[in-house]
């Protein structure tokens, strides 16, 4: 758990959030972020190679989410 979350950087923390708090949908999370939707979608997938959570399937991006959470309580 320590590996994603080092692997993580805080703008990647808030494209999670974002994304989970907009069931999914990449044009609603791209507007809270104030960035463009393919901008988003090339997020998700740095977010996936660096952790090897896939934040477009709902278990990662609950294990992903659930991992911040976590680490905010430390």
């Amino acid at each position: 758990m320590n590996d994603v979350v080092n692997a993580l950087l805080d703008k990647d923390a808030q494209t999670i959030i974002a994304y989970a708090n907009n069931n999914m949908k990449l044009g609603k999370a791209a507007d809270e972020l104030m960035i463009d939707y393919r901008t988003l979608a090339s997020r998700l997938d740095f977010i996936y190679k660096r952790t090897k959570l896939n934040p477009r399937r709902f278990r990662d991006l609950v294990k992903l989410v659930q991992i911040l959470d976590e680490a905010s309580d430390d």
